[in-house]
């Protein structure tokens, strides 16, 4: 038998998808310890980022029975999607619904507000790890609270996944507004307050956080007001910082924050009539603001709300899939950014209403829990990795 140089089979192991590899680990000791290495999984990682081929959409139907709601779409190219797979997620409970609060590197977020449980979900090979539960303590001289804002993201500096909490409190018909931020370490496993003063206390969270940068990013407004500022929470230097927005927009429109490309992506939203959507090229340089596309009315039919962008086309990046939003339907879509117009995405059995998270295939969390089928009560001492140990064992052998 000839053997290869270890050098050779790294090579070739890490340009493999994750469903592979995990699969690969049975085949000796040796090619389980370089596969669930570090250096293995950093590098596989950056291949996946380079290649950017192993890529799948994680779907969350709304409105729907729990806990059998979300969906993996793989994502080949621009024509090709796969089959819409259920999957089941690690929170679950009978009575409410688990959140996508978003994604980094492979991992996926998700907030149980009902029983106040945080995990970080690895879907594609069915691995997560709960955070520790935080109890709120409201300041004394308040007796409300505003809702949690939750944000996910990776400090490369650290080589750490870290969750941040901001909770503001306040009186009913009195001015002032107190905030309260804890960040907490998945390597750590502990959660600690933030000295960092939020910017200002008269600045309310206005949207979803999105990750860019090592930093958290949110549109933020005095009530009333549509957003003109972005506050940035650097996970490595835990401080704040302030970004302008290109401009401000009318009372009457609706503003987002996205990524686009590994760029800041901010989003004017006119109801039904066109979105704008500008891109910041310098990351924290107010100035590289650049306009980049509008979407309009005729384009996506006449009771479009919102187009959120995912990713763009593997090929030359002028094609960007889209979750288009109507009323009550929701639509995946390629639109060609030249051309102005936009394709349909066909998959079967796709929920009316849904929300998504944008994975890369990672080996992330390869040491976590293992999600177990709810409904398979007869296989729960069996994880699903060690029925695939078995059954793979028993080819070799």
């Amino acid at each position: 038998m000839c053997y290869l140089p270890l050098e050779i089979i790294t090579n070739i192991l890490s340009r493999l998808p994750v469903k592979s590899l995990v699969r690969f680990q049975c085949v000796s000791k040796e090619w389980h310890t370089l596969i669930s290495g570090q250096d293995f999984i950093k590098l596989h990682l950056h291949r996946s980022f380079k290649s950017n081929t192993d890529r799948t959409l994680i779907v969350q139907e709304l409105n729907a029975g729990i806990p059998f709601d979300f969906f993996s779409v793989s994502f080949h190219d621009e024509n090709r999607f796969g089959k819409r797979l259920e999957i089941y997620q690690p929170l679950h409970c009978s009575n409410t619904s688990t959140d996508i609060l978003s994604s980094c590197n492979g991992l996926v977020c998700i907030y149980n507000q009902w029983g106040e449980v945080i995990a970080i979900w690895n879907p594609l090979i069915r691995k997560y790890r709960k955070l520790l539960r935080e109890p709120i303590e409201k300041p004394s001289g308040f007796s409300n609270s505003w809702p949690i804002s939750l944000a996910f993201g990776y400090d490369s500096h650290n080589d750490d996944y870290k969750v941040l909490r901001v909770v503001s409190f306040f009186n009913m018909g009195t001015p002032g507004t107190e905030f309260e931020v804890k960040l907490c370490s998945r390597r750590l496993q502990r959660w600690k307050k933030i000295e960092d003063q939020w910017p200002n206390k008269e600045w309310s969270i206005r949207s979803d956080s999105v990750f860019l940068n090592g930093a958290l990013h949110w549109l933020v407004a005095v009530n009333g007001q549509n957003p003109e500022n972005i506050v940035a929470f650097d996970l490595a230097t835990e401080k704040f910082r302030v970004i302008t927005t290109p401009l401000k927009a009318p009372t009457s429109c609706l503003t987002c924050l996205e990524v686009l490309e590994g760029q800041l992506c901010f989003i004017v939203i006119v109801d039904e009539m066109y979105n704008d959507v500008w891109l910041m090229k310098e990351y924290g340089e107010e100035s590289s603001w650049t306009w980049i596309y509008k979407i309009e009315q005729g384009v996506v039919g006449s009771t479009f709300e919102y187009c959120k962008p995912l990713m763009c086309s593997k090929n030359n990046g002028k094609k960007i899939l889209m979750k288009e939003c109507h009323r009550y339907r929701t639509y995946l879509i390629w639109y060609d950014i030249e051309k102005k117009t936009r394709k349909r995405v066909k998959i079967r059995k796709l929920p009316a209403m849904f929300q998504t998270a944008t994975c890369i295939g990672s080996l992330l969390l390869l040491d976590g829990d293992n999600v177990i089928d709810p409904t398979q009560k007869n296989n729960r001492n069996q994880t699903p990795s060690e029925g695939l140990n078995l059954l793979v064992k028993g080819v070799i052998d």
